[in-house]
């Protein structure tokens, strides 16, 4: 007997009416004159289907107005379709907009129990689950204090601490991942994923292409509220940005990872072991360094590239081209970038160092086709002084990891 699907969508339509109808006294009066102004249709979501399966990881793309988020509220019961049916057989933890359901009056802890209550989660199991939620909130010397004093920050943190600490079937995330700083990013993640290894099914709704690359099996492409690609990530993505993603860094995985497209008698040639940014906080024009370990295991032809990106994964600067005689001889190595000035906004930033094949650099494209790819985050205080698409002068060091640095670098 087949597996009743976890998620099932059938010829879900979602319209919405735009008029404008007539409030004042003239809505009273017969005939044209009183008569509300005619509406029209505006289609959100157009005849979308598909199933979820228990375990499934699901994102969804597209550009604004293109119906992620609608179709992840109809997943929610938020919004009831038009037409067709979303049915969900299971439990569903939803992290939509953090922080909603909370009453602004209450404290932290009584809005942990407000906020439980309202998913479906039971005193005791609340109480369970207190010491957990308040642990990964990090607000725990504020509980005590009303939620409408809590900043942003804290209330997303408390609001996606209880809305995962549910036991559920099928967790519906959208945007979370662009709120909080950059730790509580990472530990989002982490929950995500662990909550997906226990069972949970994901949906997730993102402008972050690398989420979605680094957490989903599929990725459905939505535009002007149709489906135009149900696939693997690398299709949606090809299909949205016109090349497949590259396989990004999970800061907490270490610094190797292989791209997509490496070609299978080039893959394993090079390792990038570590690299850093010295130091990791700078103020905008200051100098940066950096650093990279590479392993060159097999003698190769190709190239060292440095790529500026934004916390987006914009790119911000033109890429750099760094040495590359040293891939010619196996060993471990030390490459050095230093950047004299950065002229940059007050932001995140992200330095990546690619190695990339001789013969097919793909200097112009978002997505290296590398042997070795590996991510620095990079943190900036001070004022805009340039704009994106700045030229960086860098110098450029190579040594075997057998001498030590130069000083100062």
């Amino acid at each position: 007997m087949a597996q009743e699907p976890l998620v099932h969508v059938e010829h879900v339509t979602k319209e919405y009416r735009l008029s404008q109808e007539r409030t004042n006294a003239r809505a009273l009066i017969p005939g044209r004159r009183g008569e509300a102004a005619e509406s029209t249709t505006f289609r959100a979501l157009n005849d979308i289907s598909f199933t979820m399966q228990p375990g499934d990881t699901l994102g969804l793309i597209g550009h604004n107005g293109a119906g992620k988020s609608t179709l992840l509220r109809v997943l929610a019961g938020i919004v009831e379709p038009s037409r067709g049916q979303a049915v969900v057989n299971g439990r569903f933890a939803s992290l939509i907009e953090l922080g909603i359901g909370f009453d602004q009056e209450l404290t932290g802890h009584e809005n942990v129990f407000f906020a439980g209550d309202i998913m479906g989660m039971s005193k005791s199991e609340i109480r369970g689950k207190y010491d957990e939620i308040v642990e990964f909130s990090g607000v725990s010397e504020f509980l005590d204090m009303p939620v409408k004093r809590y900043s942003t920050g804290m209330r997303a943190r408390l609001g996606f601490a209880v809305a995962t600490a549910i036991d559920c079937d099928l967790l519906l995330v959208d945007e979370v991942l662009s709120v909080g700083d950059f730790d509580f990013q990472r530990r989002s993640l982490e929950r995500i994923r662990e909550m997906n290894a226990a069972g949970a099914a994901l949906v997730l709704v993102t402008h972050n292409l690398w989420a979605v690359n680094s957490m989903c099996d599929r990725v459905i492409l939505l535009d002007h509220g149709r489906i135009v690609v149900d696939g693997t990530p690398a299709e949606a993505m090809k299909q949205y940005i016109g090349e497949e993603p590259a396989t990004e860094l999970d800061p907490e995985a270490g610094a190797t990872f292989e791209d997509f497209r490496v070609p299978p008698e080039i893959a394993g040639k090079v390792k990038i072991d570590s690299i850093q940014a010295i130091p990791d906080v700078i103020r905008s024009g200051e100098a940066i360094t950096i650093r990279a370990t590479i392993t060159v295991n097999e003698a190769c032809e190709g190239v060292v590239v440095m790529s500026l990106f934004t916390s987006e994964r914009a790119v911000f600067a033109e890429r750099e081209l760094g040495p590359s005689d040293f891939l010619a001889s196996p060993g471990t190595y030390i490459i050095e970038a230093e950047v004299p000035s950065v002229p940059m906004a007050m932001g995140r930033f992200q330095f990546r160092i690619a190695v990339l094949p001789q013969d097919d650099r793909h200097l112009d494209q978002i997505f290296p086709a590398a042997l070795a790819v590996a991510s620095a985050e990079m943190k900036i205080d001070g004022e805009v002084l340039a704009r994106p698409g700045l030229k960086l002068r860098t110098n450029w060091s190579v040594q075997p990891v057998s001498q030590q640095p130069q000083s100062g670098q």
